[in-house]
């Protein structure tokens, strides 16, 4: 028999001890990094025990706060969905759907999204969930396309010569590559960019991303390309997990556009894990346009130029009522 409760602070150590060993969970659900922006999410996440009080779940979770209120698992996190342990059996799969739903039931909420974790960040096959949320009849809301860089992929190298040609560039020229550099030197760089093409700013601000660094420094990477006087001209940020690397920002200034640095960047990182068998993915991130629907397809374009393909990031809804 499996019993739901909900997460309280003094369950902390345990939920990171789990979320560590699970097959398919990574650092963003720990919990030092999901309650940076608790001021702006109200957490309702949830864990799961079995008969014998092994947590064998947990669910990030957090409430929209409406009337009747909506679960979300999660609005402040780039996936989400259960967090299961290796052990686990496709029928628990089901009573933790089954668990959570007469939760929801019982304390008047109307809906759950769910935000599926992409199977790349799966450590162990782990789309149980596949079955039971078309079982519990749920509508897909949103298909979010990333483009990820399958490292053990047999097909050849299928990056664009075009990219190749200004990497050997820019490399004979003196450009270079800072690993883990200072946040700082990026930072301005991305928040110009994004206001001027978008009006918008970053999803998470210097402050935030400098406190998540601390927090995870093996985990959260910046790095920069530098022209030959040692200037700052473009930049990303990695969020590095266990067999993915994840390209979070990416951005230049106008002078890393014109001599076409990110490119430089691009494949010096491609090349730098690759080379690592740790890791098994490089993901470009999501490549939507602004009304979240239709593809930014000239985005695609320039990462499909480094042998990405695509990979789905779902988002379902299930009715409560």
């Amino acid at each position: 028999m499996i019993s739901i409760c909900r997460y309280t602070q003094d369950k902390h150590t345990q939920w990171d001890d789990f979320v560590k060993v699970s097959k398919n969970g990574t650092f963003l659900f720990l919990r030092a990094y999901m309650d940076y922006h608790s001021d702006r999410f109200h957490d309702h996440s949830l864990m799961f025990h079995n008969e014998k009080g092994k947590l064998i779940a947990v669910l990030p979770a957090n409430i929209k706060t409406a009337s009747p209120p909506a679960l979300h698992s999660h609005q402040g996190l780039t996936y989400g969905g259960f967090v299961l342990s290796p052990e686990i059996h496709i029928s628990e799969v089901g009573e933790l759907f089954r668990l959570t739903i007469s939760y929801l039931k019982e304390n008047g909420f109307c809906e759950w999204r769910y935000k599926q974790i992409p199977y790349i960040y799966h450590l162990l096959p782990s789309q149980e969930e596949d079955y039971w949320l078309w079982r519990h009849n749920a509508r897909e809301d949103a298909c979010n396309m990333m483009t990820v860089i399958d490292f053990k992929s047999t097909v050849n190298d299928i990056s664009s010569s075009r990219k190749r040609t200004y990497f050997n560039k820019l490399q004979r020229q003196g450009y270079t590559v800072a690993f883990d550099a200072d946040i700082n030197d990026f930072w301005p760089i991305l928040e110009a960019n994004l206001m001027e093409r978008f009006g918008s700013h970053p999803v998470h601000s210097l402050s935030e991303i400098t406190l998540l660094k601390q927090r995870f420094p093996d985990n959260i990477i910046c790095c920069t390309v530098r022209d030959p006087d040692g200037v700052t001209i473009a930049g990303t940020l990695l969020f590095v997990t266990q067999q993915v690397v994840r390209t979070q920002y990416i951005s230049a200034s106008h002078e890393g556009k014109r001599c076409n640095a990110l490119d430089y960047l691009m494949l010096t990182l491609i090349r730098h894990y690759k080379d690592n068998p740790e890791y098994r993915y490089f993901e470009f991130g999501t490549s939507m346009a602004e009304d979240g629907i239709n593809l930014n397809e000239g985005l695609i374009l320039q990462k499909e130029g480094f042998g990405g393909r695509a990979v789905a990031c779902k988002i379902y809804s299930i009715n409560i009522k």
